[in-house]
């Protein structure tokens, strides 16, 4: 894993903030691995961890607002040219279901906890026509939240542990797989009790 930062060098960061905001769009997109790699590096103090916060968020920012865009103006149409881009949006459409009724500024924070969850309360906002302040609101709150648990799962673990890069990147995915579980199934357990 060293040699992947040593590899890429200065285009590291730029290209994690890239691979952020392709997340938004591409939620299968990997760039989760990337964020928690580049919180254990600055554990180590191979990275600044003030640089991969702002790369982070900024990238998370960016594929936000793009993905907001898409849906707001309805733009999305131009997605099912593709079979790939109606996969995509039955996938979000599924998870804004599994989030039951977010509708507020909270609930719409909330879900991007769960898996798809970022992706989901984007396109829900855009849905929803959410006007822009509170959207201005869930942009920065959801970026600052979303780069914060990831850079945090992979500094906290590479500082705990004292493991390699590597090392610390596996444990923290582990850890975030296992919440993102938990509180899918603790949301699934709600709506079932709510339905009933």
């Amino acid at each position: 894993m060293t040699e992947l930062l040593e590899g890429w060098g200065i285009w590291y960061l730029p290209l994690q903030a890239l691979f952020v905001a392709l997340t938004a769009l591409v939620p299968p997109f990997p760039s989760e691995i990337m964020v928690i790699a580049s919180g254990a590096f600055a554990s180590t103090g191979e990275l600044s961890l003030f640089s991969v916060m702002v790369a982070t968020t900024v990238g998370c920012l960016a594929g936000d607002l793009v993905l907001y865009a898409l849906f707001r103006h309805q733009l999305i149409r131009v997605l099912y040219r593709w079979r790939w881009g109606r996969r995509m949006h039955r996938g979000m459409l599924r998870a804004s279901i599994r989030a039951g009724s977010a509708t507020t500024l909270v609930g719409l924070l909330l879900i991007r906890w769960i898996p798809g969850g970022r992706a989901a309360s984007m396109a829900t906002a855009g849905i929803m026509r959410l006007p822009g302040p509170q959207v201005s609101v869930l942009l920065v709150l959801g970026a600052l939240i979303w780069s914060g648990w990831l850079v945090g799962l992979g500094y906290i673990t590479g500082t705990t542990t004292g493991a390699p890069p590597w090392v610390s990147t596996l444990i923290a995915l582990v850890i975030g797989t296992l919440v993102g579980l938990t509180i899918a199934a603790l949301a699934a357990r709600r709506r079932r009790r709510e339905a009933a």
